[in-house]
C-alpha cells in the first residue's frame, strides 16, 4: 500500500509515525466490524455499486483524470487532516494488513493509494467512507442515514 518496506523507511519520521500497519487479529477485527456495519451498503461485492442501498444521505463520485484535481476534491470534503481513518484493501491477500492513519496521509499519498486495486478508506467511526475502484472512480459517502446506521 505504501510501497516496499524500504520505501516506507525513507519517509520522514513524522509521516511514518502516522502510518500504523495493524497486526492480523486487529486487521480481522476491523474487517469484521465494517462488514457487520455493511459499510459499502448495496455493493455487488466487486466494487461496482458502493453505497447504492441508501445507507448514506450523500454520495459523490469523482473520476480520476489528474491527481492534482483529486487532491483538491479530497480536501473539499471538510474532513479534518488529523481525522483517523482505516485503509482497507478490498481484494487483499489474507496476510495484507489494514492500516490506521490520518486523512492527511491519504491526501498526500492519493496518487499511490488510488492507482492500484480497490481500496476503502473509512472514518474510524463510520461517519463517512470512501471507495476507490480500480477503474479510477472514487465514491465518497457521508452522513449515515439514521434508519440504517
Amino acid at each position: 500500500m505504501f510501497g516496499s518496506k524500504e520505501a516506507l523507511l525513507k519517509l520522514p519520521e513524522e509521516q511514518r509515525k502516522q502510518i500504523l500497519f495493524l497486526n492480523g487479529s486487529s486487521t480481522q477485527a476491523v474487517y469484521d466490524a465494517f462488514n457487520h456495519k455493511d459499510i459499502l451498503c448495496g455493493d455487488d461485492g466487486w466494487g461496482n455499486t458502493p453505497f447504492s442501498a441508501g445507507c448514506f444521505e450523500s454520495v459523490e463520485k469523482f473520476c480520476i483524470q489528474e491527481y492534482s484535481d483529486l487532491n483538491a476534491w479530497l480536501l473539499q470534503h471538510n474532513v479534518s487532516l488529523l481525522a483517523k481513518v482505516f485503509l482497507l484493501p478490498v481484494f487483499a491477500s489474507i496476510d495484507e494488513p489494514a492500516v490506521l492513519t490520518v486523512w492527511q496521509i491519504v491526501v498526500e499519498f492519493a496518487s499511490e493509494l488510488f492507482s492500484g486495486d480497490n481500496i476503502v478508506v473509512a472514518d474510524v467511526n463510520a461517519h463517512w467512507c470512501l471507495h476507490y475502484h480500480h477503474d479510477g472512480i472514487i465514491t465518497f459517502a457521508h452522513t449515515p442515514a439514521l434508519a440504517t446506521s
